[in-house]
């Protein structure tokens, strides 16, 4: 891709992979990051703009020291870097991107906006919609800003059809982050929204009975914030479609879905984007920084007509994502082009991918080094499972384990005390132990853990820990 920018790729990679940036960009959001960089090209866009050649750029020493007196400004003013080494390897809050991303993001914050760049990023979107249909096995996709934009922008084109909604009460529960998705219902008054069934449970019989003539859309859900329960298959629902002069669609919103098999990784099924299409679904909504290793971005993947009339509808066309995030995911999809590149490139895939032997490695030298510290009665490397989301049901993936026995605390009262520290320390914890999971503990945080068993020996030894 032509760069309208007057940084060289290899001039922003050496500051992104500078020493003293590394330790710092660790501990915050990478889009924090991306705003910092942005900040300090910006001081100096004029210069640059205008510069006639190379020479004249600023100098990368003095630029870094720049960027790194920011960083550690904001470090100390953010939340800090949750180490989230509880097993979960989709955390929300801390979605990690492939570095593809990350610096393909800091590339396009320094491009002007100008009609080039204008029309850079409408060929970015063109590029990126077609490769998200293609490896979702879907005619058609759709980027936004972030799943809430995207069901708004839905809702919004089911309004100005004159259709109505049909949604289990059991779909509705609030999401862990707080939002609930009856909000976004609500934002539309005029919509005729038909709720079904009770708070764990919905038949087919209420779907049966629900749908008529009228009915424009079915909402279903799956994520980690609904009730166990139960709920008819999506082949049994998708059949009450274009039967008694019905002819809705069918719509699921999905926490986790895949754009490649990773079934080999977990004891139970994972469905990507291509099966949930292929189940009976028009419509698949889920979000960039789940398994797609990418920014949290709202993604839409389904037929022309029906991802052509959310897009088009007046909210859809104010809810695109941003050019960075476009960026990003685009550059973030190329690496699925190889299947074996992208569980090397990805994190979260070359997390799901590690090897046991890497992991038990890992394990016993971290529960050697534990074992020294004051708190620590004993530390040992033990299977484990390391679990997609706190609901089971959406599969365990086999791991190795650091059980470290506490001296001093109960296992619960160091986890705590580790809650409070900077950055955070998230463990699980049995009656007598604290489990720290290596599959979900990215390598060079290993020794981030020790240094804060070394605060909690001396808590008055370090003040600020290194990212």
């Amino acid at each position: 891709m032509n760069k309208s920018s007057s940084f060289s790729y290899a001039f922003l990679t050496e500051i992104l992979s500078s020493p003293k940036i590394k330790p710092l960009a660790r501990r915050l959001h990478p889009s924090a990051v991306l705003g910092v960089l942005k900040n300090a090209f910006d001081d100096v866009s004029q210069e640059l703009w205008s510069a006639a050649s190379e020479q004249r750029r600023p100098n990368v020493n003095e630029l870094i020291e720049r960027i790194v007196d920011r960083l550690r400004e904001l470090v100390g003013i953010s939340e800090p870097l949750v180490v989230d080494a509880r097993g979960r390897l989709f955390p929300n809050d801390y979605p990690r991107l492939a570095s593809a991303a990350l610096e393909e993001g800091a590339w396009t914050l320094t491009e002007p906006q100008t009609e080039y760049s204008r029309r850079q990023e409408l060929q970015r979107e063109k590029e990126t919609r077609a490769k998200l249909a293609r490896l979702g096995g879907a005619e058609s996709a759709a980027v936004f800003a972030n799943c809430e934009s995207a069901r708004l922008a839905i809702l919004h084109a089911l309004t100005l059809s004159g259709r109505g909604l049909v949604v289990a009460r059991r779909d509705m529960y609030e999401r862990e982050n707080g939002e609930r998705l009856e909000e976004s219902f609500d934002a539309f008054p005029t919509l005729v929204r038909r709720e079904i069934g009770a708070c764990n449970s919905a038949t087919i019989g209420d779907y049966d009975r629900a749908c008529d003539a009228s009915t424009g859309l079915v909402w279903r859900s799956f994520g980690r914030w609904l009730p166990r329960g139960r709920r008819p298959s999506d082949r049994d629902v998708a059949k009450l479609k274009n039967t008694n002069g019905r002819s809705f669609l069918l719509l699921g919103e999905i926490e986790f879905a895949p754009l490649i098999d990773l079934n080999e990784f977990f004891d139970s099924a994972i469905p990507t984007v291509s099966e949930r299409l292929k189940s009976g679904f028009d419509l698949v909504l889920c979000s960039g920084a789940q398994l797609i290793g990418g920014p949290s971005v709202g993604l839409l993947f389904g037929s022309r007509a029906a991802v052509a009339a959310a897009t088009s509808s007046p909210l859809g066309k104010y809810s695109k994502a941003s050019r960075v995030g476009l960026a990003a995911l685009l550059k973030t999809l190329a690496l699925y082009d190889n299947r074996e590149n992208a569980l090397e490139s990805i994190p979260v895939l070359r997390a799901l991918s590690t090897s046991d032997a890497n992991l038990l490695s890992r394990a016993k030298r971290l529960a050697q080094i534990l074992e020294t510290r004051d708190c620590v009665q004993y530390a040992r490397a033990v299977e484990g499972r390391a679990i997609l989301c706190p609901d089971v049901s959406f599969g365990t993936s086999p791991s190795r384990v650091v059980e470290v026995k506490p001296r001093g605390f109960s296992a619960a009262e160091l986890a705590a005390k580790f809650e409070k520290t900077s950055p955070k320390l998230l463990v699980r914890w049995t009656k007598d132990a604290l489990l720290i999971d290596m599959k979900t503990l990215p390598p060079e945080q290993d020794v981030v853990v020790d240094e804060l068993f070394e605060k909690i020996d001396h808590p008055d030894a370090l003040e600020m820990l290194p990212g």
